[in-house]
């Protein structure tokens, strides 16, 4: 498989569900209505974490992989894994396969 951003961001869609306190979270639903150039761009230092939403061609140092996949600091020593299913009552965490999926997309520097 070979993912593309249109297939992260109904990835993204699938897993908030329609969350009705997104507006609330610090980043709200960022991955709507934008692109994938600006969507790479994005820093997450304004979120509370320091570095890039997505290193092209690394997921491990990607803060998009690190918060689904619930790796430090979103493993709950400093932030819930994302989506907070504590506070998304409609929310589900990300299943191994999408995981790979997103790891992918980043390691084939995330593909418009």
């Amino acid at each position: 498989m070979n993912p593309t951003f249109s297939d992260i961001v109904t990835l993204l869609n699938t897993l908030y569900n329609n969350d009705p306190n997104i507006g609330n979270a610090p980043h709200a639903a960022f991955w709507q209505n934008t692109t994938r150039d600006a969507f790479v761009q994005i820093q997450t230092d304004i979120w509370g974490v320091e570095g890039p939403l997505v290193a092209l061609g690394s997921p491990n140092t990607s803060n998009l992989y690190l918060a689904l996949a619930g790796h430090t600091p979103f493993d709950g020593s400093e932030l819930p894994q994302m989506p907070d299913t504590g506070a998304d009552p409609n929310g589900r965490h990300a299943t191994l396969s999408e995981l790979q999926m997103v790891s992918t997309w980043i390691t084939n520097n995330a593909p418009a």
